[in-house]
């Protein structure tokens, strides 16, 4: 939801001032001409005047309402996603993380460094680490000859960050293809 927040809260503001702007012009004209210039308002006001407090339009509105309210809260009260895995630090005041981009990213590069790997793809959600590395040789035996030396890389580069909760590594090798 925080992605979505910017975007609401620019349309929230601008429906806010667009609703200011015509109040402002509403109030010049009435004390001028005494007539509504932009929104038929004196038709709302009438409506309202006669509507009571109890009636089925007022409480379909405001039920509908609620249940928008109810959503958005909900919306922004759910726990987002951790895109930021701490590290390690020696002092308590050092705040230290590494995103799950740039964790994927530097896994990535670490695998590519191994001799026989000639690229990589990685991925890193919760508690995972998956990294797909395909090797240089064609055949399956060489490929996973690899996956041995790729792990290890990988989990000595993991356990170089000091991470608090390190992700669990997946990783596999795959042939190159023609």
């Amino acid at each position: 939801m925080r992605v979505a927040n910017r975007p609401l809260a620019f349309i929230l503001a601008a429906a806010l001032l667009a609703c200011s702007v015509i109040i402002i012009v509403e109030v010049i004209g009435f004390a001028v001409d005494h007539s509504p210039l932009l929104v038929p308002w004196t038709t709302w006001y009438a409506w309202a005047s006669g509507t009571r407090w109890d009636a089925s339009v007022v409480r379909v509105w405001a039920a509908v309402l609620i249940v928008i309210g109810l959503v958005l809260v909900g919306l922004e009260v759910k726990r987002r996603r951790a895109t930021r895995l701490p590290l390690g630090a020696a002092d308590q005041a050092t705040d230290a993380a590494v995103t799950r981009r740039g964790l994927a990213r530097m896994l990535r590069a670490e695998a590519t460094r191994v001799d026989g790997i000639t690229g990589a793809t990685a991925r890193v959600s919760r508690g995972r680490a998956r990294v797909k590395a395909a090797s240089g040789a064609r055949g399956k035996a060489a490929a996973s000859a690899l996956t041995e030396p790729v792990t290890q890389a990988l989990g000595a580069r993991l356990d170089d960050l000091d991470m608090r909760r390190a992700p669990q590594l997946t990783v596999r090798v795959v042939p190159r293809r023609r």
